[in-house]
């Protein structure tokens, strides 16, 4: 069993390539910005800087040597504070004094249990450096370790990669535009024979396959046409070469008359079947007996004993025009006649708030791939008994047009050398 795939919409498909493309973009950004920071050195420099603090503050001395601390401080791009009982020096006016970092209670506690810690006060971070004879404070340096060039040339790579694989994921997405495109163009040119690879389930997938199922009813329609054409010709070259060998050796007026006869039957049938095909949408609706034109449209039939009327009741009624509903019975009455010797059912029921008619005979069947073109203008199953059957393959057509104008359905069921049965289904009043 073919497991078959649930249709994913195109917009669908782009709204979530959207999404995807939003992440991956910031998932980049977020990634390039990691590979700029020097990770390594961060998680070395908080020892880094203890050492160095505490070397500084032994090489300055307690207290300090101002003019070397002022030198260290211009150098190194720190700065610095140190207070005691005899006084204070601050490299610079913005500096916060002890008193300043300890009121906060969780510094304060740091200060008193600690020699050396490192506090946070106004969003920065000090050291802290307790010596009997003073208090260091200093606020270290902070290394710029993000790499604007670097970062730049990463995300410069991974969008051009990021665009590259979006491209060719649209590209692939929309492949089938140029394949319709080129296959609607060689429609246009008169090549109807033309496939387009389906198998996608989205409206592209769709389209291609309505298509596909276009052109080849564009064709089968222009083949049935030009037999058509074929078999006209032949069955007027028929009567006109009798009636020119009847006028050349002299045939009696009713031979002659009996062949023009022929030729205008065949001419008028072929106009009214196109007359009647442009007045289906003018219907004249009246409540119908189903059962009563059902019996009047068999009584028109020189073989009733060939028709048999199967009804569940004598008063089945619906909503339709008397007269097309009548051409829709003769045509399927006519088609269950031509192609079966046996007795041909005719059923009637009223079922579930609809009614059902049903023209059932033992003749030689349909094959399946002509049922799903039966009802195309024009096509006969089997082209070969046309001279045998008559008609033009327009009568199926006809009764298709007529029930859809009728809001009804025509139903076909066949097997090949066991009969057909048509069902014509309509609402009940």
């Amino acid at each position: 069993m073919k497991l078959k795939l649930p249709k994913l919409s195109i917009f669908f498909k782009l709204i979530l390539t959207v999404f995807v493309f939003g992440l991956l973009l910031n998932m980049i950004v977020i990634f390039v910005f990691r590979l700029s920071t020097d990770d390594k050195p961060r998680k070395y420099l908080r020892d880094f800087t203890r050492r160095m603090e505490h070397s500084i503050v032994t090489d300055i001395g307690i207290p300090p040597d101002t003019v070397k601390a002022k030198q260290i401080c211009e150098d190194l791009d720190i700065e610095m504070r140190f207070e005691s009982h005899e006084g204070a020096w601050s490299s610079s006016e913005k500096m916060p004094t002890l008193g300043d970092i300890l009121m906060p209670p969780g510094n304060r506690e740091e200060f008193l249990r600690k020699e050396s810690f490192i506090v946070r006060y106004n969003e920065k971070r000090y050291s802290i450096f307790k010596f009997p004879n003073g208090v260091f404070i200093i606020e270290p340096f902070n290394p710029d370790m993000f790499k604007p060039e670097r970062a730049i040339l990463l995300m410069i790579l991974f969008i051009s990669i990021l665009i590259i694989i979006l491209s060719l994921f649209l590209r692939r997405l929309f492949k089938p535009l140029k394949d319709l495109s080129l296959a609607v163009e060689q429609i246009g040119d008169g090549n109807y024979n033309v496939k387009i690879p389906a198998g996608r389930k989205d409206e592209l997938g769709e389209l291609a396959e309505s298509i596909n199922e276009m052109s080849g009813k564009i064709s089968s329609s222009i083949k049935a046409k030009e037999q058509l054409l074929i078999d006209v010709s032949h069955e007027l070259r028929s009567p006109l070469t009798r009636i020119k060998l009847g006028l050349e050796v002299g045939s009696p007026k009713e031979k002659i008359e009996e062949d023009i006869n022929e030729m205008e039957r065949m001419i008028s049938g072929l106009l009214e079947s196109y007359r009647n095909d442009t007045s289906f949408t003018n219907l004249k609706i009246e409540k119908v007996n189903v059962v009563e034109l059902l019996e009047d449209t068999i009584s028109e039939y020189d073989v009733v004993e060939r028709l048999k009327l199967v009804k569940q009741q004598d008063e089945i009624y619906f909503n339709a025009d008397f007269e097309k509903l009548q051409i829709v019975f003769r045509n399927l009455i006519d088609n269950a006649l031509k192609y079966s010797n046996d007795l041909v059912k005719i059923e009637s029921k009223e079922q579930m708030g609809d009614v059902w008619i049903s023209f059932k005979d033992n003749g030689v069947g349909i094959s399946e791939k002509d049922l799903k073109l039966i009802f195309e203008p024009f096509y006969r199953a089997d082209p070969s008994r046309s001279r045998k059957t008559g008609g033009f393959g327009l009568g199926l057509s006809i009764c298709k047009k007529i029930m859809d104008a009728h809001n009804g359905e025509i139903i076909i069921n066949s097997q090949v050398s066991e009969g057909t049965e048509v069902v014509l289904k309509l609402k009940a009043v």
